[in-house]
């Protein structure tokens, strides 16, 4: 019986030609190649989970912190009534920026134009762990299309804030919401 890597005819052993050997080293680093590639693409994407984790809760907790405060530098503490024409007007869409510092925000327009990096909490505290994230916010009045898909009476009675979170990578998730006129 012949038990031998390779057996021409039984009882007499020869190796391998150079010619043999050469084919299963390229076969191998072929493979190898394959292997080393699907390794890093995998190893190069692992942390992404983590960043947009972390993207979606800055952003909530952001969208949180606006849509807690007034909708109007007009509208009183509680929403009522709320501002119109028949009571006091809201803010023209251009005058959301009323020169209030980061820590006197009290109005859904005061966040307007706000980017910050690294992001800071309601207070002005860079928040921990975040110091490569970037956020910015966007506060404007719905369109006049906007306002006949929103069922609105007119385009003062909602505002649509968008939070857009910039993560360390490169990427960025944006997130919106409507506050209402109340």
């Amino acid at each position: 019986m012949c038990i031998v890597a390779y057996v021409r005819e039984c009882g007499t052993v020869s190796g391998f030609t150079l010619i043999e050997l050469v084919v299963a080293m390229l076969i191998l680093a072929i493979a190898g190649l394959g292997v080393t590639y699907a390794l890093s693409l995998g190893l190069r994407h692992q942390s992404d989970a983590l960043w947009q984790s972390k993207a979606v809760a800055l952003g909530e907790s952001y969208m949180e912190e606006i849509l807690a405060r007034r909708y109007d530098e007009h509208s009183p503490v509680g929403g009522v009534p709320p501002c119109s024409p028949a009571t006091t007007a809201c803010a023209a869409a251009g005058a959301f920026d009323d020169g209030e510092a980061r820590a006197a925000f009290d109005d859904v327009d005061d966040y307007d134009g706000l980017v910050e990096q690294p992001p800071l909490d309601a207070n002005g505290i860079p928040r921990s762990g975040y110091d490569s994230y970037r956020v910015a916010v966007s506060v404007e009045y719905p369109t006049a299309a906007q306002v006949g898909a929103l069922g609105l009476d007119a385009a003062t009675d909602a505002k649509l804030v968008t939070v857009t979170v910039s993560t360390p990578e490169g990427g960025s998730m944006a997130f919106g919401a409507i506050r209402g006129n109340f």
